[in-house]
């Protein structure tokens, strides 16, 4: 994507509703801007997390006088999830015991607590346990798409699991035993980011491991199954998206919707 039509499209998306409307005014699949739009939800709460809770006793005294979570949400622009987590946490439950109401929320003693808790995770679609499940499950359908294209292909290989079941440190998705040509380079491996590739993403990953390894296993291929910017620079491996996937387009659909729809 070029930077030109992604800022404008980073600037326009507030919530799910801007998806649908940019995606047919911009002609850009559902999926991508769906990811676009986590990512700046994510990075924006990022950098609210410690304000939000430096008012923590002013946010959990206007609970305790009737506010309810998902209006505290709204009032601090702070995802339900987390809110509800700070409101838990300011009841005397332990950090632990939150992440385990999360996914047993009936067994909440509180009744008000319950169902405020209850409300709070089916609305947020960035925080929640099942927004994190997704997440997870749409790693494992980019990487089982990438292990498709090598098996019908016959490119042998192995996965990163094999490789640190080996005792081996930091390693990509995918180790190719003999280099394949791709665009005139000679592809030694390959990773898997289910993620829109801009210039934060790009930034983080290349350091913690892309030039890594480049210098470990040689040339190498990054695939941003939702898309990335143009421009953003590569030394030492190709950047690939969905595009270059295409004959897959059944597996690349469900990919895009599995995001999208809950």
């Amino acid at each position: 994507m070029d930077r030109q039509t992604y800022q404008i499209i980073y600037s326009s998306l507030h919530d799910f509703k801007d998806v649908f409307r940019l995606s047919e005014e911009y002609s850009k699949p559902v999926g991508v801007l769906a990811t676009i739009l986590n990512q700046k939800v994510v990075k924006k709460t990022r950098f609210k997390h410690r304000k939000i809770y430096s008012r923590e006793n002013e946010l959990f005294l206007k609970w305790k006088q009737g506010r309810t979570i998902l209006d505290l949400a709204e009032y601090t622009g702070f995802p339900p999830t987390l809110m509800a987590s700070l409101i838990m946490k300011n009841c005397q439950i332990s950090k632990k015991s939150i992440n385990w109401f999360f996914k047993n929320v009936d067994l909440i003693e509180n009744r008000r607590l319950r169902k405020e808790v209850k409300k709070a995770l089916e609305a947020d679609h960035f925080f929640s346990p099942h927004a994190h499940e997704m997440q997870c499950k749409k790693g494992e359908m980019g990487e089982a798409l990438i292990q498709k294209w090598l098996d019908d292909r016959e490119i042998q290989y192995c996965t990163e699991v094999e490789i640190r079941a080996k005792g081996d440190g930091k390693t990509p998705d995918f180790v190719l035993e003999t280099p394949v040509c791709i665009d005139n380079l000679m592809v030694n491996w390959i990773e898997s980011k289910a993620l829109f590739g801009d210039d934060f993403e790009h930034e983080h990953y290349s350091k913690k491991q892309f030039r890594e390894y480049a210098e470990i296993f040689g040339e190498g291929m990054v695939v941003y199954w939702y898309g990335h910017l143009e421009d953003i620079p590569a030394e030492g491996y190709l950047v690939k998206n969905y595009s270059f996937f295409e004959e897959y387009e059944k597996e690349i659909d469900e990919l895009f919707n599995y995001l999208v729809y809950w």
